[in-house]
């Protein structure tokens, strides 16, 4: 695998996982919740704890499949079985996303069986301190894993084929695409948007968000096919 299509896929990876919406949703709810009990100091800590908690989730996780998949696979890298079978759930993933990652029309809830979202939200409305916001943001990275598992083994497939003195750079690139969104929206409020519109925008553009995300997944399944089970690279 050649240096560029392996950044290639960290990219596209990157940014399909920062398409997902569970965390800047918790976000949200984190900023709704504090800013009526809280100074804005307060909430802006608890912002960071829980950006910090996505990040570093984020980063621990790539780290992990790195080492395991370089202790499990003989060469350090995915077999072409192994690719297929990646690329059929990333296919798989792209029609759910299409079809099932919001459950209803007109609001921004997803697919989450309700146990789990009533239990997030629940911990985003009752945060109170850092410790406690930064682990929600581990928590919601975990909960989205269905999604982001595929894309964090080809990444770290990926990075395993490149030079070492280039892999931490992956890593860094991959980790802050995927909290990209958490900064930006963290800007916003800070530049006076409320957090009512913020919410309707994410409404109004949930379409595109949804395809996005689909066709991320099934874009990334044809650059595997191509470059790597085809093209052999």
């Amino acid at each position: 695998m050649s240096t560029i299509v392996s950044l290639g896929i960290v990219l596209l990876s990157g940014l399909v996982t920062a398409s997902l919406q569970l965390p800047l949703g918790t976000l949200l709810l984190l900023y709704h919740a504090s800013l009526g009990k809280n100074v804005p100091k307060k909430t802006k800590c608890l912002v960071s704890s829980f950006i910090a908690g996505v990040t570093i989730m984020f980063f621990l996780l790539l780290s992990a499949s790195c080492f395991i998949i370089s202790a499990l696979t003989l060469s350090g890298q995915f077999s072409v079985a192994s690719l297929i079978i990646l690329v059929s759930i990333l296919i798989a993933l792209a029609i759910i996303a299409w079809f099932f990652y919001y459950r209803r029309k007109n609001t921004t809830e997803l697919w989450l069986p309700r146990k789990v979202s009533s239990f997030i939200d629940g911990r985003a409305k009752i945060t109170k301190d850092n410790p406690e916001a930064f682990s929600l943001g581990l928590l919601v990275v975990l909960a989205e894993l269905l999604f982001t598992a595929p894309l964090l083994a080809l990444s770290a497939d990926a990075i395993l084929c490149i030079e070492s003195i280039f892999q931490i750079f992956c890593l860094v690139i991959f980790t802050c695409l995927s909290a990209l969104p958490l900064v930006i929206l963290r800007f916003s409020i800070r530049n006076g948007k409320n957090l009512a519109d913020i919410q309707r925008w994410r409404i109004k553009n949930k379409n595109f968000f949804r395809i996005f995300s689909g066709f991320g997944f099934a874009i990334l399944a044809a650059f595997i096919t191509v470059f790597l089970i085809i093209g052999g690279d």
